[in-house]
């Protein structure tokens, strides 16, 4: 992969936003207040959040039922920026190289570019789900580039328990922990703790709570991004207590059966899943 300090500006450098007044970000914030927006037991969006398209989180817009063009590539950054260590890795250019398809050298990646810059400036930043970490020297095109650099990004907290939620993220486990590690909140880590351990033997279920959850979450209906019971909706009971209901219900009846009628149930389940 190409690293942003090194080889050709993509198409467009040249009138690149992230040259604004003072190298800041134009129609960012600075570093404080993003670290702010995106930092909490479960990081919260503004009432503005909310209000755009009924939605909190740009990753969960859809269309007729399904998932926009534009929420799919949101989500293919936020796992870009997920799966990636080095800072090169985590620029804009390398980015839109990333979700392009394998094409590196091509105008498919140049082309998705302009995309990843509005996506990632103009939703995913003011979402509060990613922040500028810094700055790599840029050794190539307009002089203001190449005195301010190129940005690269990080998901802030509220971003990495987004992509909990996410399919597009290949290592769930690692995340959780990592947020187990860092949280303050005690219910916070006692429920990742438990989905972590749900994980091991039911990804799947997993990645279905907290699916349901991420979109509670960005229609307004709960506090948070984690399924705990500080994170109930507004209208009091937790979104998603009816999935936990008939969980609870099911795991402490087949608890409860003998052995002979728990493989029974077992062997059925097996024979549809």
């Amino acid at each position: 992969m190409m690293a942003s300090g090194q080889g050709g500006a993509p198409a467009g450098a040249g009138r690149d936003k992230d040259v604004g007044e003072g190298g800041r970000d134009k129609g960012s914030s600075g570093p404080g207040v993003r670290e702010q927006a995106g930092r909490g037991a479960a990081g919260t969006a503004s009432a503005k959040d909310a209000r755009q398209a009924g939605h909190r989180l740009g990753t969960m817009k859809t269309k007729h039922g399904r998932l926009t063009g534009e929420a799919l590539r949101q989500r293919a950054i936020l796992a870009s920026l997920a799966s990636h260590p080095r800072p090169a890795d985590r620029t804009r250019p390398a980015t839109a190289k990333a979700i392009s398809g394998g094409d590196k050298t091509g105008a498919q990646w140049k082309n998705m570019y302009s995309g990843v810059f509005n996506d990632i400036e103009g939703s995913l930043v003011p979402q509060g789900l990613i922040e500028e970490e810094g700055r790599l020297p840029y050794t190539r095109g307009p002089k203001a580039v190449q005195k301010e650099g190129i940005p690269y990004y990080r998901l802030t907290r509220l971003g990495r328990l987004a992509c909990l939620s996410l399919d597009e993220v290949p290592d769930r486990t690692a995340l959780i922990g990592g947020l187990a590690e860092d949280s303050d909140s005690k219910s916070e880590r006692r429920a990742l703790g438990a989905m972590a351990a749900i994980a091991r033997f039911s990804p799947e279920f997993v990645r279905m709570l907290l699916g349901s959850q991420a979109r509670a979450y960005s229609e307004g209906r709960a506090e948070s991004l984690l399924p705990t019971r500080a994170a109930a909706g507004k209208e009091g009971g937790h979104p998603e207590d009816g999935l936990a209901r008939i969980t609870v219900g099911f795991v402490d009846g087949l608890a409860g059966l003998p052995e002979r009628e728990r493989e029974s149930v077992m062997e059925f389940l097996r024979g549809i899943a």
